[in-house]
């Protein structure tokens, strides 16, 4: 299996900016400290930690978004990411945040131009994924009017959109109902038998047992174990991630 992410003693410290703190001699916090792990192509790899753990941190690193002091960090085989790479990468971030009085077609069409999505197919494509989603009927709508959840649902389309190869999802499921996190699964699942890599962060476990495939667990910013989540589950029929998850931690 071929890799599509790898990264190799990462540390990040995000600088105290409060000059009171610093005279103090508090330096600033840590995001991640020496992480290293590996995706492999068409895997579903899920981050599992405490608020604050640094998972959205790593997530960050992987895309570019944040510059790691420490480590090296490759995506395709590419130690940088430009242009077209883009294309191929969809992201769901943590928390989105769009304009509200922007209709939600107006709100995929712009979506569609940064993916660089041909005109002539760009309607369907999005016609398809919001009906997919149960978002059809309000494509006209300004999104002042979606709730958190329909919000959320927005934000999965948008990075489903280019039918990306690399997914990045951060909290999917945040706002969620049940039937919306039963479809969403359904959804991830879907990418997954068509070859996409899908990278999330969640604090679910439940979801991570139900469809990841390799779990790694971190804890104050540093990487305490991947876990083969289906390889285990087939060892163990009482194997329990939540109880697994608060001893690992609890010894942190």
């Amino acid at each position: 299996m071929n890799n599509v992410i790898s990264i190799k003693n990462v540390s990040l410290t995000y600088k105290e900016r409060d000059i009171f703190k610093k005279i103090k001699g508090v330096n600033g916090n840590i995001g991640v400290k020496n992480v290293s792990f590996a995706v492999g192509e068409g895997e579903i790899f899920s981050i599992i930690g405490l608020n604050g753990a640094g998972k959205t941190s790593t997530l960050k690193c992987i895309l570019g978004l944040i510059k790691p002091d420490e480590g090296e960090i490759e995506v395709f085989g590419k130690k940088e990411l430009k242009g077209v790479d883009f294309e191929k990468v969809g992201y769901l971030p943590e928390i989105s945040y769009y304009p509200k009085s922007m209709k939600l077609m107006d709100l995929m069409k712009y979506y569609g131009e940064l993916y660089n999505i041909p005109r002539g197919e760009l309607d369907e494509k999005i016609d398809k994924i919001l009906n997919k989603l149960g978002l059809i009927s309000r494509k006209n709508d300004r999104l002042e009017k979606f709730s958190k959840g329909m919000l959320q649902k927005v934000g999965i389309a948008q990075a489903i959109l280019n039918n990306p190869k690399l997914l990045f999802l951060d909290e999917p499921m945040s706002g969620l109902d049940p039937l919306a996190r039963e479809l969403v699964i359904e959804i991830i699942l879907e990418l997954k038998s068509k070859g996409t890599t899908i990278f999330f962060n969640t604090h679910i476990l439940e979801d991570v047992a139900s469809i990841a495939d390799r779990v790694a667990i971190i804890n104050k910013g540093k990487l305490v174990e991947v876990l083969d989540i289906k390889k285990i589950m087939l060892e163990q029929d009482d194997f329990l991630l939540k109880n697994y998850f608060i001893k690992k931690v609890g010894e942190n």
